[in-house]
């Protein structure tokens, strides 16, 4: 069977289970940006009440952690897509986001708790995502757009467009997590993300594209370029070279016809 229980408590389940996926982390802009002490400290906590929970069972489960892409902090000018497990050079800057940094720290308390044989604990850092499930009304651009267009055929850029993301479908994204729960090591580092760029300005153009190939009806884009304590890094894509040859995976789901159905959902939903 399938439970649930807030990790921010110490589990009352029944220490009988093959796989904990521990994806509970809050992926807020407003509250990393508010309140850090409090993002950097739920990380920490809900990975130490996992483990608990890990390390009561007899035979030690697996406990797949969706951490981020987030702890490698911004891209250096000459990389172009991350590689899985970059170390960050030491003449970088610190990280700025208590975000990234408990994403750090639950890492590390997952690989010591691995090591220890309380788990076999398996690290996927996830990117950016459209899918029909995510919220159109959070700090997530593809779903500001979406929302946006079919609402008011006008789609705002609140700054100037260029920072560079890419974006994995949901549906591939549960794939891949299912294979690396299936055939996955402790002593690897997955990305689950898409290599294709993309800018932001480039982005909102394509889904006023995608919608009115599918509604006929035009659309306008306004770059506002503002500035916000919400903007993310520059450059956001992974490499996943090594997790997709490694676990046999492969993305099968382009962003156009992730996004059509993104607005064919909102369509419906009027």
């Amino acid at each position: 069977g399938v439970f649930f229980w807030d990790v921010l408590d110490v589990s009352t389940l029944n220490p009988t289970y093959d796989v904990i996926i521990h994806a509970a982390t809050p992926a807020s802009a407003e509250l990393n940006a508010s309140n850090p002490k409090s993002m950097y400290e739920l990380n920490v906590r809900a990975m130490t009440n996992v483990i608990e929970f890990a390390a009561r069972h007899e035979t030690p489960p697996i406990v797949l952690f969706t951490s981020s892409g987030a702890v490698y902090g911004d891209m250096p000018i000459d990389l172009e897509r991350f590689p899985e497990g970059w170390t960050r050079p030491s003449s970088l800057p610190f990280l700025s986001s208590a975000y990234a940094e408990g994403k750090i720290a639950a890492e590390s308390l997952l690989v010591d708790a691995s090591s220890e044989g309380k788990c076999v604990g398996l690290l996927a850092r996830l990117f950016a995502f459209s899918s029909v499930h995510l919220p159109l009304d959070r700090h997530f651009a593809i779903g500001n757009f979406v929302r946006d267009v079919i609402s008011t055929q006008t789609i705002s850029i609140r700054g100037d467009g260029s920072p560079i993301r890419s974006y994995m479908d949901g549906q591939d994204m549960a794939q891949w997590l299912l294979r690396i729960i299936d055939a996955g090591s402790s002593s690897d580092i997955y990305h689950v993300g898409s290599e294709r760029a993309i800018s932001i300005r480039d982005l909102a153009t394509l889904v006023g594209e995608r919608y009115q190939s599918l509604t006929e009806t035009s659309v306008k884009i306004n770059v506002l370029g503002q500035t916000s304590p919400l903007d993310g890094v520059s450059r956001y894509v992974p490499s996943t070279d090594f997790t997709q040859r490694t676990l046999g995976v492969r993305e099968t789901i382009t962003l156009e016809d992730s996004i059509d159905r993104m607005i064919s959902v909102g369509l419906r939903s009027l």
